[in-house]
């Protein structure tokens, strides 16, 4: 942990997502998380938006709390708000519409940001990579995390740190997933991307949560919560307690204390996280960890030695009766992975998807994106 440092996570029980109580939690969340003064400020907000489903799938941050924070930004009197994400799919037409987020943007005032247009590269921290990001994040003066309290089947948990990979666009994402193939790696990329990003504020919608195969097939959870924060670390750590994890063993958290950007204390003004821990919470389990070390002495390890420790993680298994052959597994598989068996002139309904698990890198994108939870992960369902 970092020794000179400390930070707050405001916790407050919310039970819905009526107007008038989620925006009286809301702001209290934001009051004594410590939320910087957003007078005369231009802020975009970034919701999880996985994918456009339905706010009742509890996959996307939940559109009421969109308009709770929007409102009390204007209460607060920010000059101007907006609103975007990139799901890993990204479409020309999205624009948040299933999911209810930009309906609320239209009702209440707020900018809606199309990610995909001329992003601009950034230098992303401690990786020595260079990645498109959305374009909004130079015009604006704050960035916002909106999270969503979730389980993640390649991270263990997703919250306000992970949220904002979705500044990076479409399908941009993917090759970010063959070029981090493992949690190491890839927990690497996420820190350093909030690192860059270095949003004012977070707030995350733990209303309902999403407990079991999340980030997108798990189940719906009453958490009943709001967390706010300055800092997106300290959020996390606090959201894998209430889960139940060891938040030493998620990796964004471990690399996190790597770069020393964990604080030294954790403040908890209202609700403590241990206090407020949900019962027999299913959490995605922890695999053993022996590529951590391996990754430490990686410059001894041939590519194909690292590809085949990748291969020994749960892969992805396809049930071909509840497929609807959409194909977004398909086009999403960074590793190209994937295809659609038989005949490209034979019905699309008799043919099913193949995997190349010799390709596969186990990024479970594939999972995250299935509409009919048809994907399980070996081992854990």
């Amino acid at each position: 942990m970092n020794m000179d440092t400390r930070a707050s996570v405001s916790i407050v029980r919310c039970e819905s997502y009526e107007e008038a109580k989620l925006y009286e939690a809301v702001a209290q969340a934001a009051r004594e998380g410590g939320m910087p003064d957003v007078a005369g400020k231009t802020i975009l907000l970034k919701p999880n938006i996985l994918s456009d489903s339905s706010p009742e799938d509890c996959i996307t941050t939940n559109p009421e709390f969109v308009r709770a924070t929007i409102k009390l930004l204007k209460n607060c009197g920010a000059k101007e708000i907006h609103v975007g994400d990139s799901p890993g799919l990204h479409s020309p037409t999205f624009e948040g519409k299933r999911c209810g987020i930009k309906d609320v943007c239209d009702q209440e005032g707020a900018i809606w940001e199309d990610f995909t247009k001329n992003p601009t590269e950034k230098p992303i921290k401690g990786t020595g990579r260079i990645l498109p990001m959305a374009s909004i994040i130079d015009k604006v003066d704050m960035v916002f995390s909106l999270c969503k309290f979730k389980t993640h089947q390649l991270m263990y948990t997703t919250g306000a740190v992970k949220n904002l990979f979705g500044m990076i666009p479409g399908l941009h994402k993917s090759a970010c997933h063959v070029k981090c193939p493992n949690r190491e790696s890839f927990a690497k990329l996420i820190v350093g991307i909030y690192e860059t990003v270095k949003p004012a504020f977070c707030l995350m919608d733990a209303v309902i949560g999403m407990e079991g195969s999340g980030p997108a097939n798990g189940t719906p959870r009453s958490v009943n919560l709001v967390l706010g924060s300055t800092n997106g670390i300290a959020m996390d750590w606090a959201q894998a307690v209430i889960m139940g994890y060891d938040p030493k063993q998620i990796p964004i958290l471990k690399e996190a204390a790597r770069r020393h950007l964990l604080p030294s204390v954790i403040d908890y003004p209202l609700l403590k996280a241990d206090a407020v821990v949900v019962p027999d919470f299913q959490r995605i389990p922890i695999r053993e960890n022996t590529q951590f070390i391996k990754t430490l002495i990686l410059p001894f390890f041939t590519r194909g030695v690292q590809k085949k420790l990748q291969r020994r993680e749960p892969k992805p298994l396809f049930d071909n009766s509840k497929c609807i052959r959409c194909l977004r597994c398909v086009n999403i598989c960074p590793a190209k992975a994937l295809t659609l068996s038989g005949d490209e002139s034979a019905e699309r309904r008799e043919r099913h998807i193949c995997a190349d698990y010799s390709k596969c890198i186990r990024c479970y994108c594939c999972h995250e994106v299935c509409p009919v939870n048809a994907i399980k992960i070996e081992g854990k369902e």
